[in-house]
C-alpha cells in the first residue's frame, strides 16, 4: 500500500516540476548556454525578435495601423495648433530678416508695413493650412514604419521586465498549468499501479 502511495506522489512530483519547468524555460536562461553538443536558451529570449515581427503585423493589419492613428488625429485640433506656431515663427522675425537680405530696406520698413507683411505670410499660410496638414500628414504615413518602430521596442525591452509582467497577469493560469502537470502524473501513477496489478 505504501509503495502505491509512494508511485502516485512521485509520479505527481514529477508532472508537476515537468510542468514548473517548462513555465520558467519560457523565459530562462536569458542568454544561451552552451553545452557542447546542444545548447539551450528561454523560449522568449532565443524568439524575441520573430515575436516582435509577429506582433508588429498583427497589431498593424488587425489592431491599429499608422493609417488608423492619423485618420484619428483632430484635424480641427492641428489646424489650430498650426495658426499658434506660424503667429510664433513670424511674430518679431519677419523684419530681421529682410533686413539681412535687404539692409537699404530699413528706410522703408516702418511697423504698419511690417504688419502688413506678418499678416499677409500668415494669409498665404492658413489659407492653405489643410493642404498643408494634409502633406504632412501623408509624409508621416510614408516615412514612419510603425512594424519597425514595435519590433525594435520589443527587441529593447528588459527581458526581466517582460518576465516579471507576464508571470503577473498570467500567475493563476500559470499555477493552474503546473497543478495539472501533478493531477496527471498522478493519474499516470494510478495508471502504472494497475498495470503491475494486471501483469
Amino acid at each position: 500500500m505504501l509503495k502505491n502511495i509512494l508511485i502516485i506522489l512521485i509520479s505527481s512530483m514529477i508532472g508537476w516540476i515537468t510542468n514548473y519547468v517548462a513555465i520558467k524555460m519560457l523565459f530562462k536562461p536569458y542568454n544561451k548556454i552552451n553545452f557542447g553538443f546542444f545548447s539551450i536558451q528561454g523560449l522568449i529570449p532565443k524568439r524575441r525578435h520573430e515575436i516582435g515581427q509577429k506582433i508588429a503585423a498583427t497589431v498593424k493589419e488587425s489592431i491599429i495601423s499608422m493609417t488608423d492613428i492619423l485618420n484619428s488625429l483632430n484635424k480641427k485640433g492641428l489646424e489650430e495648433e498650426l495658426e499658434v506656431i506660424v503667429d510664433k515663427l513670424i511674430h518679431g522675425k519677419v523684419k530681421p530678416e529682410i533686413l539681412n537680405a535687404f539692409p537699404m530696406a530699413a528706410m522703408f520698413l516702418t511697423e504698419s508695413v511690417i504688419l502688413k507683411v506678418e499678416l499677409g505670410i500668415k494669409k498665404i499660410i492658413l489659407e492653405n493650412k489643410e493642404s498643408i496638414i494634409e502633406g504632412i500628414l501623408n509624409a508621416v504615413e510614408k516615412n514612419v514604419n510603425f512594424e519597425e518602430i514595435i519590433i525594435k521596442n520589443i527587441d529593447n525591452f528588459s527581458l526581466e521586465e517582460l518576465e516579471k509582467i507576464t508571470l503577473n497577469l498570467a500567475r493563476t493560469e500559470l499555477r493552474h498549468i503546473e497543478i495539472i502537470g501533478a493531477i496527471l502524473g498522478g493519474i499516470i501513477g494510478i495508471a502504472q499501479i494497475g498495470i503491475n496489478l494486471f501483469m
